[in-house]
């Protein structure tokens, strides 16, 4: 390169040409297009890259107030519901009724009752909060429309029969379970009441005749003309002697609940047959020997006799054989029946002589 003042050469990297000591303008060399714009770029400030997506701010003190209101609403309401299910209102009115808070418990009872108006555990309860409220007529009337469902269970008709019977309504409660299946009359048993077992069939008979009842649900009251019996006819405590005649007997069974049951019994009819002469042996005649004289007893007949009289129920009781007496003498024997027939007399005539 030259100098720019003595145009002579100087050396290429020198700064002051050695001749005049002038400066040398040294000119750098150019870059190539693809240097400069690498150049350029990284001369540029990096801009920040755009994010893709919702960007996250801090929320500021209004919207934290409105996001815990909005919480709280959702939480109440959750709660509000949970509170306000069937089985949480019905659990409540449970707890109320018994710690006899009884307006709380309707409340909270009537509130289930309209999510599932038929349910049975809420009606038996309700019904029960208007018993102890001394409301029987409320608390039978709430329990009667159940009736209707073929599906109603047990439960229901153990609860309503007892407030019936609690109620007087004795014999509608007896009507009502007339007709039940065998799953509900078996529920409802101690408020049913079977007729007493009478232990002799009606009929005729020929001898006095005792009558014998018994019964497991209740007492026994009878009655012997015929008319129903209630708790203010004969109360049997013992068997029943049934003399000649006509009689009809009708006996019914009360429990401790005043349930009745239906009429037993029946007609009796006692024809007392007069016993037949007595059989005495040996015959009437004369005798050499001392002789025992025997008289056959049929059952449920007394032999009385004597000698040379006519006998009745105060003379002699025949026990056992008689020994004849000596001499002549007749003897006569009678039969006498429980029931007071008498038979007629056999009579034998003996002449003992040794």
């Amino acid at each position: 390169m030259k100098c720019p003042k003595c145009h002579k050469e100087v050396e290429k990297g020198s700064l002051y040409c050695p001749h005049c000591l002038a400066e040398i303008p040294w000119v750098r060399e150019f870059d190539s297009v693809e240097t400069q714009m690498k150049k350029q770029q990284q001369r540029k400030p990096v801009k920040e890259k755009k994010k893709t997506g919702f960007r996250l701010r801090k929320p500021g003190k209004k919207q934290i107030i409105l996001l815990l209101i909005a919480a709280a609403v959702i939480l109440g309401a959750f709660c509000y519901r949970q509170l306000h299910t069937f089985s949480a209102l019905y659990s409540y009115a449970q707890r109320q009724f018994e710690q006899e808070n009884y307006a709380s418990a309707i409340e909270a009872v009537n509130d289930a009752l309209e999510q599932k108006p038929d349910n049975e555990a809420a009606n038996i309860l309700l019904s029960q909060i208007m018993e102890k409220q001394e409301d029987l007529e409320s608390a039978i009337l709430i329990l009667k429309p159940l009736l209707g469902n073929e599906e109603t269970g047990p439960d229901v008709y153990r609860a309503l029969v007892r407030m019936m019977i609690e109620n007087g309504q004795i014999r509608e409660a007896e009507d009502l379970l007339k007709d039940c299946s065998r799953e509900i009359r078996r529920a409802c048993g101690e408020y049913i009441c079977e007729p007493p077992t009478v232990k002799l069939s009606p009929g005729t008979y020929t001898s006095v005749q005792s009558l014998e009842m018994e019964s497991d649900d209740g007492e026994i009251y009878y009655t012997m003309d015929g008319t129903i019996p209630t708790e203010k006819s004969q109360k049997y405590t013992e068997p029943i002697t049934l003399q000649e005649g006509t009689v009809e007997v009708k006996a019914v069974c009360i429990n401790e609940y005043s349930v009745m049951s239906k009429v037993a019994g029946g007609t009796y009819v006692i024809n007392l047959q007069i016993p037949k002469a007595p059989k005495v042996s040996p015959k009437s005649g004369d005798y050499e020997k001392k002789t025992k004289i025997k008289v056959t007893v049929p059952d449920g007949c007394t032999a009385y006799y004597a000698f040379d009289s006519m006998p009745d129920v105060n003379s002699t009781v025949y026990e056992r054989p008689i020994s004849m007496p000596e001499g002549y003498h007749v003897l006569n024997v009678i039969l006498v029946t429980d029931s007071g027939k008498v038979s007629k007399a056999t009579t034998r005539e003996y002449y003992l002589q040794y």
